[in-house]
């Protein structure tokens, strides 16, 4: 339990130092992240020392009356009709139309003739019902348009008559009047003022009887109070700079996710030991501490000037509603990440989310949801409920009502934005990280959907392997005990290979694996029945697999492109777990052990894989801590590996400045870092010069003394160079494997020999008919300009050969010959031939 807590916190470390000196390579691209808000909280700052210039000292009683004499004086009314309603159908209610002709208490209602319109006005338009009324307005307002719109198109008011009563001259009446803007041409306070004139003026004509009687009365505002420090400009103009400030940083946080596996940087990492969990939580607490230097700026510099929104109101519930924005923010970031492969399109993706966002807060906030609290999947979107939260509060503390803790109840807005972030903080947390596994990947296999409920059903077959390997496990080996197994067609999953087709060198290293014919001490990697089936492929991509690595040995490890390679090692180095069968690298079960796995091999992949703002020395150092070595350790682990790989001269140079050779070498390094003893390399020379190539090679036999190296080419110069032994797979199967020599003389065609003609005699003399008396077996290959290749028999002797050329040079005009044995490619190409793999 200690050296895993102790190996946790080197991989805290590992990630933290990466990540600060990232950070700190790439300082002016941090600075304008951060000055991005800092700009917009300054913007704020001069917008409100300029206002508050310009308004100086109010006085705190300026009270000001709305005179609306002239505005709803009916007379001047140029037309004017209204909606009635008789609830209780009494005749005495009467009617007044537009021609001036009427009955009963609405006739009694002043009039004036329009000429322009020729009607009388107001008039009113009978209705049937409160609710037929009602979809007659609707129905209105649905064909009103904004040039159309005046009191010929909409009604100045609706009059519901309740009850009028001529014995006891009582009037009950409902006045409906506009209030929405967008249909209002008058103020609403006017329409109340004009209706409640025209009822009162007909009630008193009514029963005073013929005497034509006006009755005006006109609304008017209370005094206003104001003063110079009720109003917070900066709060209120708030709303708009505080989300894009707060939230500018969210595409950064999606960028670096994109960009390290773009790049196959986590990838890369997780080989070398990194746990997955551990990338995500030092993911997230180095973007929360991004997130923190960006609030005490904002924070700050608002709290120096009292904007309001931050220097009153509950500071608790500030705190804790910037805290919930952090965190959601960098979870719905992770989110998003898991959409993206390419950095260009991330990036674009979140500044113009940030952007839409904002916008569209600010008109469903100020529009569609001013009086009123949005729908519940409202607040499902972190921007949109971040947003709508900091309108609120800016525009309740610029007019100084920011709320205190007490307000904070769950019938205050606030109090479930900030429960509803907290919530989408999780939420989006899971869902990364269930996403991330299985939606499908540049590189790497996605997981299955159900991946989660595997180890579930892990503990069961656990328990059953490992009653097994105690049964059979002995003390005196480090892998599993020497007992005979039968072999026959073992793991075969219904492949086409068995024993008996199988070769002999291939069958040989199956039997010496599974019957445990070895010296464990004397092996670092042991592959048994090794099988992994992609779902919706019809054929494994490694089909039983049988091989053995030992200490010391550079094992060639050849194969087509989708022969079982990359899957092969990606088994081996703890990216995909095995369908069955298992392997042991350096004693330890890749079911079980890949922790300490991690600790012992090391990773160069075809690509130089860097962070390009990292020297070779904090490359090596972030490695190294992945691995494990403790902190006083690690520098001179380093320094002694840049000595290994010749590059301790050039230690302190960054990644982008070191040649295309140097970053190979430092490939290297990163993977003997921790003290590697075994190491894979895939194209380790890869698009290099060939002077570059020969001096990477001696780097590699150099490395390969004290430990052992597999390497993935498809050069098979660098493979026949460097090799200790050939194991060429296809098909997922092993096909062949032994040294060079041993595979040339077991699959090779014979030998293979170029002959040229003198250049006067090339189109007269061809030496196709002497070869052929030499050896009828011979066969030409090629032939072109002079130039003449045969391929002999492996029982030519070659010296014999040599001397009949030689006889006979002058009188067949052959300028010169050359003899070559079958190469490695040809092997290759042999075993290969018949290759067709799709996985």
């Amino acid at each position: 339990m200690g050296s895993e807590k102790k190996y946790k916190s080197n991989q805290f470390r590992a990630m933290f130092f990466k990540n600060a000196t990232f950070i700190k390579r790439q300082k002016c691209s941090m600075c304008v992240q951060i000055s991005i808000p800092l700009v917009l909280v300054i913007i704020l700052v001069i917008v409100n020392l300029w206002v508050k210039s310009q308004i100086g000292s109010l006085q705190p009683n300026s009270g000001k009356i709305v005179n609306s004499t002239n505005v709803y004086n009916y007379d001047l009314l140029s037309y004017g009709y209204m909606f009635s309603v008789n609830e209780n159908n009494n005749t005495e209610v009467g009617y007044k139309d537009s021609d001036g002709n009427g009955s009963g208490l609405l006739n009694s209602t002043i009039q004036r003739y329009v000429p322009a319109f020729k009607v009388y006005t107001p008039f009113f338009i009978p209705m049937p019902s409160v609710d037929y009324m009602d979809s007659e307005i609707l129905a209105l307002k649905e064909n009103a348009t904004f040039t159309s719109l005046d009191s010929t198109t909409l009604p100045v008011s609706a009059i519901i008559i309740n009850d009028f009563n001529i014995v006891n001259r009582s009037l009950d009446y409902t006045i409906q009047c506009e209030q929405q803007s967008r249909y209002s041409f008058q103020p609403y306070e006017g329409f109340i003022a004009f209706s409640m004139n025209t009822m009162a003026t007909a009630m008193v004509n009514y029963f005073l009887g013929g005497v034509n009687t006006t009755i005006k009365s006109e609304i008017s505002t209370m005094p206003y109070y104001q003063g110079s420090t009720t109003i917070d400009i900066a709060s209120l103009l708030g709303g708009s700079f505080y989300p894009f400030a707060l939230s500018f940083i969210m595409p950064l946080y999606i960028y670096s996710i994109v960009y390290e596996k773009q790049e196959k940087l986590r990838d890369l990492s997780l080989m070398m030991g990194l746990k997955i969990r551990n990338y995500w939580f030092m993911t997230y607490i180095f973007n929360f501490l991004i997130y923190a230097i960006i609030i005490v700026f904002v924070v700050g510099v608002s709290s120096i000037f009292k904007f309001a929104v931050f220097a009153k109101g509950s500071q608790l519930a500030m705190f804790l509603f910037l805290f919930a924005w952090g965190n959601s923010m960098i979870t719905f970031s992770f989110f998003l990440s898991t959409f993206f492969k390419k950095t260009r399109a991330a990036s674009i993706f979140g500044y113009f989310l940030v952007i839409i966002a904002v916008n569209l807060n600010s008109i469903l906030s100020f529009q569609v949801f001013k009086d009123s609290t949005p729908p519940v999947p409202y607040y499902w979107v972190p921007l949109l409920a971040f947003y709508r939260g900091m309108t609120q509060l800016s525009t309740q503390c610029g007019i100084d009502l920011c709320p205190e803790w007490s307000a904070y109840s769950w019938d205050f807005e606030m109090s479930r934005i900030i429960f509803w972030l907290y919530i989408d903080a999780v939420v989006y947390l899971l869902l990364a990280l269930y996403l991330d596994q299985v939606l499908p990947r540049e590189f790497g296999v996605p997981s299955h959907p159900l991946f989660f409920l595997k180890p579930i059903g892990n503990l069961f077959k656990k328990k059953e392997e490992s009653q097994y390997i105690g049964d059979n496990y002995s003390e005196t080996s480090s892998l599993i005990n020497s007992v005979d197994v039968d072999v026959e067609n073992n793991n075969n999953d219904g492949g086409e290979q068995t024993n008996a087709t199988m070769d002999d060198d291939v069958l040989e290293e199956k039997e010496m694996i599974a019957n445990r014919r070895y010296n464990p001490n004397d092996m670092t990697v042991i592959i048994e029945g090794l099988s992994k089936h992609y779902p919706g492929r019809p054929k494994p991509a490694v089909d039983g697999l049988y091989l053995s690595v030992r200490k010391g040995e550079v094992l060639g490890f050849l194969g087509a492109n989708g022969a079982g390679k990359t899957t092969t090692i990606s088994m081996l180095t703890g990216l995909y777990t095995p369908t069955s069968g298992t392997a042991h690298v350096a004693g330890l079960d890749i079911r079980y052990d890949m922790d300490s796995i991690h600790h012992v091999i090391g990773v160069a992949m075809q690509f130089d894989i860097f962070w390009e703002d990292l020297s070779c020395v904090e490359t090596l150092l972030y490695y190294t801590r992945l691995k494990g070595i403790p902190p006083e350790r690690e520098l001179e682990s380093v320094e002694n590996i840049l000595k290994e790989v010749n590059l301790f001269e050039v230690k302190e140079r960054l990644v982008k400045e070191l040649s295309g050779g140097m970053k190979r070498r430092l490939s290297f390094a990163v993977a003997m870092t921790g003290d590697s003893s075994i190491i894979f390399l895939d194209e380790p020379s890869t698009g290099l010069s060939p002077e570059i190539r020969r001096d990477l090679w001696r780097t590699i036999n150099e490395l390969k003394k004290n430990r052992s190296i597999i390497l993935t080419t498809h050069s098979m110069e660098e493979a026949d160079v460097l090799s200790s032994r050939i194991a060429i797979i296809s098909q997922g199967k092993l096909q062949c494997i032994g040294t060079q020599n041993h595979l040339k003389a077991k699959f090779g065609d014979g030998y293979s020999v170029r002959i040229n003609v003198e250049e006067p005699y090339i189109n007269t003399h061809n030496p196709t008919e002497l070869i052929t008396k030499f050896s009828p077996q011979a066969v030409l290959t090629e032939s072109f300009d002079g130039s003449y290749n045969y391929r002999f028999p492996k029982d030519t002797v070659i010296s014999d050969l040599y001397q009949y050329l030689v006889s006979h040079k002058y009188d067949h005009h052959l300028q010169e010959w050359s003899f070559s044995q079958t190469s490695l490619e040809d092997v290759f190409l042999k075993i290969s031939a018949n290759d067709d793999t799709i996985n």
